[in-house]
């Protein structure tokens, strides 16, 4: 599985829950413009790995150099960075996503 595989399915996953908070959004939030409904459907799934990388950083940054190993804690730090940067493309997926729906279901 090559990385943009694995952006695609976590912009997958992301994208449809965008779409469906989306259309729960757009249908019980009557009085909100489009940019809100967009950014609080797209936000919730990319926000959750993204605070988890960060704790994973914090994790590794902090723990003692006896605990680390060879380079474990350097390797979880470098993950932790590449899943920041994945959710940060899964959110731009989701919000795409969501815009195309909002924008879809406002016009009927």
């Amino acid at each position: 599985m090559t990385a943009s595989d694995l952006l695609w399915l976590v912009g997958f996953a992301t994208a449809v829950a965008a779409v469906l908070a989306g259309v729960l959004l757009v249908r019980v939030g009557r009085g909100w413009s489009r940019r809100p409904v967009i950014l609080t459907a797209s936000v919730p799934l990319p926000l959750f790995g993204a605070l988890l990388c960060v704790a994973l950083f914090v994790s590794a940054l902090l723990s003692p150099p006896e605990r680390c190993g060879v380079d474990a804690c350097g390797m979880a730090m470098m993950f932790a960075t590449f899943g920041l940067a994945y959710a940060a493309g899964a959110f731009l997926l989701g919000a795409a996503a969501a815009a195309r729906i909002v924008y879809s279901l406002r016009r009927r």
